[in-house]
């Protein structure tokens, strides 16, 4: 019966926001939900009135705001930074920013660049000088057939160095190797986009059509090796042993010139090595290995050249290949290589103008609070492991916990964006073979996020997640709404690392009896472990804030609650919901809401609800309270 008066009051609230409805009703506005009988459409009804759903945006969400805010921030951070940096780290940033803007500059320069990355080919005059060649490129800033890496360490701590594959024009190499004739056909496509780079390079037209297909011949070759061998084949050995096994490569050399010091080396897919070497030495002339060179560098620049080269790029990987209709916009990019590139530097730049100390701390003492909850109540309820892996485990509040980006040695031009990745390519190689860290803050500072990160006992909050509704702009540490919004998301997260054996599994039960929508039920098995962390996140959250505010009035509890339910206000159409309830992990944003509140016996009694009622469990679920 409860579980159909709380699909009932769902409904109501839906149709209620319906502008169909309301039009029919005349001009007056719905009226919102009673608290006991559905807080999410009564605690959202004014956001859900005012960003409905449409065909062009089936989906609203409160919780994306701080998105769209930080991504307004990053682009004023990047104009600021281009024309008036605050500081060095900015000037970095903002010249790599500019320069590679500058369309009309990228056009004026691209005969110059693509002159200044086939310069070492003069060098290929014999097969053997493929060894040589390659080590020009290094010196450039291109790895055109093998790049460096660290393993992870080994147990006397030191990580091995390692050469891997270049990437292949196609990225995967079962393109290549296939029958299917779909990707046959595509193949055909990617060829013709070789030979669109190879024109605009200025290769003669006779070689044009001879020079496509020594590239796909090659890159065939060298797919099928990597595909036959397997991405785990590596052979590990002296760095004198791997240069005799793999001489056309000149390993010993080449790390030399580099200066890396190295008396081992680890070989990843050595097959693609050995076929690569069995090419140079099979050659009579160096004509095809020019060709594949030539094409295998300027198609990894290309969306960095001029025009032509920009065209040709867009028009195969982001139309053809991804079935986009058109090419990412320059500053979409630029986005997408500032994260691959200077991602800490960028984190780093967002973090100190948009994650002030203050607000930092009143992060830190909200999850600190929380985490001392979940501790306890793991704690009593005999789960003793659990609660020391938590007390051991720490947090990185947008960054604090990292080491600040070490960008030195690294300088742009503000008029040279392919010179400036080639400075990029070189100071990269550099720290990689001293060993020295490349990047740090493995999630984006813009992008707001509560985290594990993974492979660590770091539970990472970023700087755009300290914001509304999740952080709010006023209070202390003991603000209800902080320990409603962030600090039940935190616990959330911290229960995930909980194991709660037969903890809420009535949860299951109950929301399979959810209607989203006449006919559409949520499946409560999927949605179980959110559901349970989301119920244990507010376990720990109220217990908390309890704590810190143990005199706290009911206008200053119900802060507490409906900070959660805003955290997830929303509208969508119903393919959008249909859509989210057949394949989500979460429920719907209203049972996420309603479902763990409704048994939360402190929310019922906040608002006076009456035992029974839709938002007052008889018997509630609890998980660790």
């Amino acid at each position: 019966m409860r579980t159909l008066a709380l699909t009932a009051a769902l409904a109501v609230a839906v149709l209620a926001l319906s502008p169909a409805a309301a039009q029919n009703r005349g001009t007056r506005t719905p009226a919102a939900p009673l608290a006991c009988a559905d807080f999410n459409g009564h605690a959202n009804h004014a956001w859900r009135l005012a960003n409905p759903a449409s065909a062009a945006q089936p989906e609203r969400s409160r919780l994306a705001e701080p998105g769209a805010s930080a991504a307004q921030k990053q682009a004023a951070l990047l104009a600021a930074a281009a024309t008036s940096p605050q500081n060095d780290q900015e000037k970095t940033l903002g010249a790599f920013w500019a320069a590679g803007m500058d369309e009309a500059g990228l056009d004026r320069q691209s005969t110059a660049a693509v002159q200044a990355l086939l310069a070492p080919l003069a060098q290929l005059r014999r097969p053997r000088d493929l060894a040589k060649v390659g080590a020009a490129y290094h010196a450039l800033g291109v790895a055109p057939m093998a790049e460096f890496v660290r393993l992870e360490a080994t147990d006397g701590g030191r990580r091995p160095l390692a050469a891997v594959p270049a990437a292949l024009g196609l990225i995967d190499p079962a393109f290549y190797t296939t029958n299917d004739a779909e990707v046959r056909t595509l193949l055909g496509k990617y060829r013709t986009h070789v030979e669109a780079v190879l024109r605009a390079s200025g290769l003669p037209d006779a070689e044009i059509s001879p020079a496509s297909e020594a590239v796909l011949q090659i890159e065939t070759q060298l797919a099928q090796a990597l595909v036959g061998e397997g991405p785990e084949a590596r052979s590990s050995d002296s760095l004198r042993a791997q240069d005799r096994r793999f001489i056309a490569l000149g390993f010993a050399d080449l790390l030399k010139q580099l200066g890396a010091r190295s008396e081992d080396l680890v070989v990843v897919s050595p097959a693609y090595f050995a076929t690569l070497g069995q090419i140079a030495g099979t050659e009579r002339d160096t004509k095809r290995l020019q060709w594949y060179l030539r094409f295998h560098v300027l198609n990894r620049f290309a969306p960095e050249l001029g025009s032509s080269f920009r065209s040709a790029h867009g028009g195969f990987f982001a139309q053809i290949l991804r079935g986009l209709p058109a090419a990412p916009s320059r500053a979409e990019h630029m986005d997408t290589l500032l994260r691959r590139t200077l991602g800490g530097l960028n984190d780093a730049a967002f973090n100190a103008r948009h994650a002030p100390e203050a607000r930092r701390q009143r992060a830190l003492a909200l999850a600190e609070g929380v985490r001392a909850a979940a501790v306890e109540m793991a704690g009593k309820a005999g789960a003793t492991e659990d609660a020391q892996r938590l007390q051991a485990m720490r947090f990185d509040i947008a960054g604090n916990g990292s080491t600040t980006f070490d960008a030195t040695g690294l300088e742009f031009r503000a008029d040279d964006h392919v010179g400036n990745l080639l400075r990029y390519g070189r100071w990269v190689e550099g720290r990689i073979l001293a060993d020295r860290p490349v990047a740090i803050d493995p999630l984006p500072a813009r992008v707001p996020a509560v985290q594990w990160l993974t492979g660590t006992d770091t539970l990472a909050i970023t700087a755009a997640a300290l914001a509304p509704p999740l952080l709010g702009d006023a209070g202390t540490t003991a603000d209800a709404a902080d320990y409603g919004a962030l600090g039940a998301l935190i616990g959330h997260e911290l229960a995930k690392r909980l194991t709660p054996g037969n903890r809420g599994a009535a949860l299951g039960p109950l929301y399979n009896g959810f209607q989203a929508a006449p006919g559409l039920r949520v499946d409560g098995a999927r949605t179980l472990p959110m559901n349970r962390a989301d119920l244990a996140g507010l376990e720990f959250a109220w217990a908390a804030f309890t704590k810190a505010q143990p005199q706290a009035d009911t206008n200053t509890k119900k802060a507490f609650f409906t900070a959660w339910a805003n955290l997830w206000a929303k509208t969508q159409t119903a393919e959008a919901l249909r859509a989210e309830v057949q394949g989500s992990p979460y429920a719907p944003a209203a049972f996420r809401v309603n479902g763990p509140l409704s048994q939360l016996p402190a929310f019922g009694e906040t608002y006076g609800c009456r035992v029974g009622a839709v938002m007052r469990a008889a018997n509630p679920i609890a998980v660790w309270r």
